[in-house]
């Protein structure tokens, strides 16, 4: 086993991975990628096209049509097209540590990235490369909203021996910065980037940050938590996004309804019989109603957990030295990887289903872009680990931040006039507006239907006041919030960029004030507490950002 493990180091590091002054080509594999992207984009476009064409119209009948299928084949050919022009536009090399990326078409587009400027680098395995051995390499830089760079296709042996290059030598470099101040007496001996790569070979160093080719994690990466397939279809169903879709899909429904109503004639039956009011019951009518909820329900949940099996199939946390690596994914592997200085807020969030089954979903979050749009769970600025048990939460939070006690019994509730205060700004006016409506129409429905609301408000405002709080050891500031599920959140105080104290005039009345915490992950506020505790907190917060000297970038 050692010798297949040294053979394996061995032929990586034999990889050259400067180019020279030569502009290098992709393999032609590259045009799948270009394609597929295109094929995408169009795709998105799309979905906003096709409901306005639904409107009126049957669009299943034109979806059948051969103009249809006429527009579909150009559309595809027109991307395959445009993948190929994009292959051959595309030139990169690797020269005098920087990373130089030629694209575009009609607009050219020069990037050039050296090493020491890039914080990260993912490798991406689409399941259209992984037959052939080739890999996606994704460049991040610090503060960027977006990939600054991506080299689409080279094997994977290479994509390992550019990554691991690109952070031995950014660490080489923080290595020397961090020492270039000291007189220490070793330093006319050795300079500090000998140190730095002595460092980085010892046995607690990170020599070795690449991936394997067989997607495996690396001999010095510890691995801290898996996902197992039950874990994931927990995962799937605790958290249930299917109703997005069904949003998209709903100019669908008339023409989806309409074909479920043909099917079911050609097997003889007749809903308008079977609904009918002299045929059936009303209890049965009901037993109907709810067989076919349930299976709309179930129907959701398989949806779900398809979904989540997709993205978190063979789900792997580890670390490796100072950084956090997430890998998973069916079909195209996914990586999204994290130094732990830069991580700025470790989240438990529990709703109400993970709350019953005890399943806590734990994110780390890193620095994110104003307007920047990435799905959450492939964004770089987040790493999420799915669907935990309450206990492995605790571990992973304070593995991340030691000595974090998320669940405490200190937390500061919000004043009690937060129900009142958002009943009265929000909920008073269409409240009395309806209540007004149902006396001049004499409508008792408008009336309960007014009553209900401001039951339903005051129930959700109820909620929403007992689960906020927040608490402060010296060490941490933690949050808690939610309604029917509740959220834990914390962070250190002195990656604070910013804090905000607001107090209005009723506020200032009852001595109450709000807090805002302005971090690089976002924004954390808690409002209606007690205006000396926001005063120590703030002056707190602040003396510890100011006397830290502590980098988190």
């Amino acid at each position: 086993m050692e010798e297949q493990e040294i053979t394996s180091s061995n032929a990586e590091s034999s990889v050259k991975v400067e180019t020279g002054d030569a502009w290098q080509r992709l393999a032609i594999i590259a045009i799948l990628y270009f394609s597929a992207r295109n094929i995408k984009n169009s795709a998105q476009g799309l979905i906003y096209i096709i409901p306005a064409l639904a409107i009126g119209s049957n669009v299943f009948s034109k979806l059948n049509s051969p103009e249809a299928y006429i527009a579909i084949g150009t559309l595809v050919s027109l991307a395959v097209g445009s993948g190929l022009i994009s292959f051959f536009m595309y030139t990169f090399r690797v020269h005098n540590q920087h990373v130089e990326i030629q694209t575009g078409v009609f607009q050219r587009r020069y990037t050039n990235l050296p090493f020491w400027r890039i914080q990260n680098v993912k490798i991406e395995h689409p399941f259209y490369y992984r037959p052939f051995g080739y890999a996606l390499v994704v460049l991040d830089t610090a503060g960027s909203g977006k990939e600054e760079a991506n080299i689409v296709a080279v094997p994977v042996s290479y994509a390992n021996a550019l990554r691991k290059q690109v952070l031995a030598e950014k660490k080489k470099e923080e290595y020397s910065s961090a020492h270039s101040s000291s007189n220490l007496n070793y330093s006319s001996v050795q300079s500090p980037a000998q140190s730095a790569s002595e460092h980085l070979s010892s046995d607690n160093g990170a020599a070795r940050f690449g991936m394997l080719e067989n997607d495996s994690v690396e001999s010095d990466e510890e691995v801290l938590n898996t996902r197992s397939i039950g874990d994931i279809v927990i995962h799937g169903i605790t958290n249930n996004r299917v109703w997005i879709i069904l949003g998209a899909a709903a100019p669908f429904y008339d023409d989806a309804i309409g074909l479920v109503s043909d099917w079911l004639a050609d097997k003889g039956l007749q809903l308008n019989q079977i609904v009918g009011e002299q045929t059936v019951a009303w209890w049965q009518f009901g037993l109907y109603a709810f067989v076919i909820l349930m299976m709309i329900m179930a129907a959701m949940a398989l949806l779900s957990v398809g979904g989540a099996l997709f993205t978190f199939y063979g789900y792997t946390l580890s670390r490796s030295d100072d950084r956090y690596i997430r890998r998973s994914g069916l079909l195209n592997k996914q990586e999204v990887s994290m130094r732990a200085s830069r991580i700025q807020m470790v989240t438990a969030k529990q709703d109400w289903l993970d709350k019953i089954l005890k399943r806590v979903n734990v994110y780390f979050e890193q620095n994110s872009t104003a307007g920047q749009k990435v799905q959450e769970l492939m964004s770089p600025n987040k790493l999420i680990v799915p669907s935990v048990t309450e206990q492995e939460a605790v571990e992973l939070s304070q593995e991340v931040m030691p000595d974090c006690q998320l669940h405490r019994d200190d937390y500061l509730g919000v004043s009690k006039r937060f129900i009142l205060h958002w009943l009265i700004v929000a909920w008073s006016v269409p409240i009395l507006a309806l209540f007004i409506v149902g006396i001049v129409s004499s409508q008792i429905d408008i009336l309960l239907g007014s009553i209900g609301l401001l039951v339903a408000g005051s129930l959700l405002l109820t909620l929403r006041w007992w689960r906020w709080g927040i608490a402060a050891d010296g060490k941490y500031v933690y949050v808690r919030r939610g309604r029917i599920g509740v959220d834990y959140l914390c962070f250190e105080p002195y990656k604070i960029q910013q804090v905000i104290v607001k107090q209005s005039v009723f506020m200032r009345r009852h001595q109450l004030a709000s807090i805002k915490f302005v971090l690089a992950s976002g924004a954390v506020t808690v409002p209606f507490l007690p205006e000396h505790y926001v005063k120590a907190l703030a002056d707190s917060v602040l003396y510890d950002v100011e006397s830290t000297r502590k980098s988190w970038m």
